[in-house]
């Protein structure tokens, strides 16, 4: 019967294929079904000739071979006799023998009705198993190719591995070269900064000193130079002027020193300074004294050639200490600082008057630039040049 649901994917037990199309019969025993071409019926025959009970009755030759053939001596055709064959296995389903056809004709023609039926069978399984070798050759024949495609992906792949691996090893060796540069610039560096904080160490020591050997000497500003002059009687002069009484033998020596420089008007010449160095330093701390109460005395009685005009005692400073005194000056004169003086050839400021502004110290210019604290104060170098000079 070809009854079946048609949702269903359903195969055909002899080519083990998908039936596509009503054009099937089921067995009447095993219950499976049999496209056409596996029934051994024609399409002709299936639509015109098989009626409905006979397609319910049908069975698949697989069924009718296991059926055990029956005995044939009462056919009606021929009385029972000695010639005819009894056997088991005959065919059971075969067309109806010819009066001049012999008993061992009817026997083989059952038996190649059978084995036409066997062959049939035997070449469909066969025809569809060389599809399906076929079909996996083919398949496994593009498996292949695919494979060595992705084999020559991945060689393509260890190139490139090993060429990224080549040139992070080189990358890896150029940033140890520049960390080891680094390593021993910072080390030079640090050396050379060792060494340059120790020689601008030295120089301050040096200039301390050289200020130590000053602090019997004085200088005297602004006192106008003449031709012939005796310095020695100049000093004694100023030194009774500011009401110190000097002994000619309490002065070790006297002289005018530097480069004598151009005024502000450019007509006159600034006269140079005089330095004058006592035998003992008490006597200079007398003059400087002296000076600071009569502040504001005149060259008057001193040169009388020359016009009267102010003149100004100070300690003698190195020429580090100069350049340090007159560069906190200018600055302490733009921030309004009211105090910057000298005190045994050392630098000092203050800002006002009072417990609240301290005192400070100045060394260098880089200390100028810490105490005022102002963008006003720029410093072509750190230290100044210590250089001595008389």
């Amino acid at each position: 019967m070809e009854i079946c649901n048609m949702s269903q994917t359903i195969s055909c037990a002899g080519c083990l294929q998908s039936i596509v199309d009503r054009r099937f019969l089921r067995c009447n025993i095993c219950e499976q079904y049999y496209d056409l071409l596996c029934a051994n019926v024609s399409e002709q025959r299936f639509f015109n000739t098989l009626t409905r009970e006979h397609r319910s009755r049908w069975k698949c030759p697989l069924c009718i071979n296991k059926e055990p053939k029956c005995d044939n001596s009462n056919t009606p055709v021929r009385p029972v006799a000695d010639v005819v064959t009894i056997r088991r296995g005959a065919g059971v389903s075969v067309s109806p023998p010819d009066d001049n056809m012999d008993v061992s004709d009817i026997i083989v023609a059952d038996d190649l009705n059978n084995a036409a039926h066997n062959i049939s069978l035997d070449t469909s399984l066969t025809k569809t198993l060389i599809d399906e070798l076929r079909q996996f050759r083919k398949e496994l024949s593009m498996t292949r190719m695919k494979v060595e495609e992705l084999n020559e992906t991945m060689s393509r792949f260890e190139d490139r591995i090993v060429a990224c691996e080549e040139r992070i090893n080189g990358i890896s060796s150029r940033i140890e070269t520049l960390e080891k540069r680094l390593e021993d610039k910072h080390s030079s560096s640090d050396a050379e900064s060792s060494l340059l904080t120790t020689v601008e160490q030295l120089k301050m020591e040096l200039n301390e000193r050289d200020q130590d050997l000053l602090l019997n000497d004085i200088e005297i500003s602004c006192i106008p130079e003449t031709k012939g002059e005796s310095l020695q009687h100049v000093v004694m002069t100023v030194t009774r002027k500011l009401g110190v009484g000097l002994e000619e033998q309490e002065i070790v020596s006297v002289a005018r020193v530097g480069r004598p420089t151009a005024q502000e008007d450019q007509k006159t010449v600034r006269p140079r300074p005089i330095v004058v160095k006592f035998t003992r330093r008490v006597i200079r701390d007398q003059v400087l004294r002296a000076a600071r109460v009569r502040r504001g005395a005149t060259t008057e009685g001193i040169i009388p050639v020359v016009p009267p005009r102010r003149f100004y005692v100070n300690e003698r400073l190195t020429r580090v200490n100069r350049q340090v005194f007159r560069r906190a000056r200018e600055v302490a004169g733009r921030l309004n600082w009211r105090y910057v003086w000298t005190r045994d050839g050392r630098v000092y400021a203050r800002q006002r008057q009072g417990g609240d502004s301290p005192r400070h110290r100045l060394l260098t210019e880089a200390d100028i630039c810490r105490v005022f604290e102002s963008d006003t104060v720029r410093s072509s170098s750190q230290y100044i040049i210590v250089s001595i000079s008389c």
